[in-house]
Order: C-alpha cells, then sequence, then structure tokens
C-alpha cells in the first residue's frame, strides 16, 4: 500500500510540476506577444518623395532663409534626379506653393515655365551640384505695409565636367498669413 500511495504522490507532483511549467510559459507569452519586433521597412525615402509628399499647408518653411533652401533643394532635384510625370508635377506644385501671388499672377503658365527650364537644362546637361543659402539672418524692411527682405543663395551648376557659380538674390516678401514668399530673384553680379 505504501507504494501506491508514494506512486500516487510522485504522480501529483509531476502533473503539479507540468501545470506550474505551462502557467509560466503562457504568462511568458503574453507578457512578450506585443514586443515583437516590426517587420523592417526597406524602402528609403527619396528626395524626390520628401518633395512630393510636402504639405505647406501643414508644414510651411519657418523663415524666409528656409523658404529658398526648399526652392534650391526642389530645383536641384528637378534638374538631377529622375522622376514621373505626375511626381514632376507635384514637385511644381509644392514650388508654386511658395511664390508671392504677384510672381504667379505675372506667370503666363508658371508650370510650363518651369518645365521647359528643367528640360532645357537637362538637355544642355546642367545640373545643381550644390547649393547654399546665406547663414546670415536678412535684413526685413517694410515696403507698402508688408515686409521684405532679400536672401542670397549660392548655386554650383555643372555643365558637363566644368562648374559654374551663380548667386541669386530672392526677393521675399511677408503674405497676409505670415508666409515668407519668392517674390522674384536676380543674378548677382561678381563681386
Amino acid at each position: 500500500m505504501e507504494k501506491q500511495g508514494v506512486g500516487s504522490a510522485v504522480l501529483k507532483s509531476v502533473i503539479l510540476v507540468v501545470l506550474g511549467a505551462v502557467v509560466i510559459l503562457g504568462a511568458y507569452l503574453i507578457l512578450t506577444r506585443g514586443k515583437r519586433p516590426a517587420k523592417e521597412e526597406n524602402y528609403v525615402l527619396t528626395t524626390v518623395d520628401e518633395i512630393t509628399t510636402t504639405d505647406l499647408n501643414r508644414n510651411y518653411p519657418a523663415d524666409a532663409r528656409m523658404v529658398v533652401d526648399l526652392y534650391g533643394k526642389i530645383m536641384r532635384t528637378l534638374y538631377r534626379e529622375t522622376y514621373t510625370d505626375e511626381q514632376q508635377d507635384k514637385m511644381i506644385e509644392v514650388l508654386s506653393g511658395i511664390m508671392d501671388d504677384e510672381l504667379l499672377d505675372n506667370q503666363v503658365n508658371f508650370s510650363k515655365s518651369i518645365k521647359s527650364e528643367v528640360k532645357e537644362r537637362k538637355d544642355g546637361d546642367y545640373s545643381i551640384a550644390t547649393y547654399v543659402v546665406q547663414a546670415k539672418e536678412p535684413d526685413v524692411v517694410k515696403v507698402d505695409g508688408k515686409k521684405m527682405c532679400n536672401v542670397e543663395c549660392l548655386f554650383s551648376l555643372r555643365k558637363s565636367t566644368k562648374h559654374i557659380v551663380v548667386t541669386y538674390q530672392f526677393v521675399m516678401r511677408m503674405d497676409s498669413e505670415g508666409k515668407w514668399k519668392i517674390l522674384g530673384w536676380t543674378v548677382k553680379a561678381d563681386e
């Protein structure tokens, strides 16, 4: 009889150990289930993607220099990168969003004009190698009650194997919403 009592106690102990292990394993799985590593994205956001997904209504450049920087980034991308017609249209739409209404009103067809310029430059083997927006804060003046300033940007253009450095002076004007817009630009003479 003692053998049956000892065997029964051993069997109960084994069952309790197995049940304990199941409870511990279950608790471990519940706690770690939400911590599975996410599947890695292999997609890298390109400059074209960055520009085409820009929403100026939600994320407009904070100052005049940043507007000029966005202009430089868009033009450099239009001159250098490969993109679809739809992506080009979206980039030009973003570009027109940083232009002053007066500048756009004086254009016959802004989009067609930019497309023509880009095609001409690409056909002529031009690209914008780099650009640098002035580091110092521009002097702001009031003209006819509106804030205006000038922002310089140095563009390093490449034509075939030659490099040409050109400084553009952008005339900026603040609109009624407090956003800096490009009113125009000129090529600054070499000093």
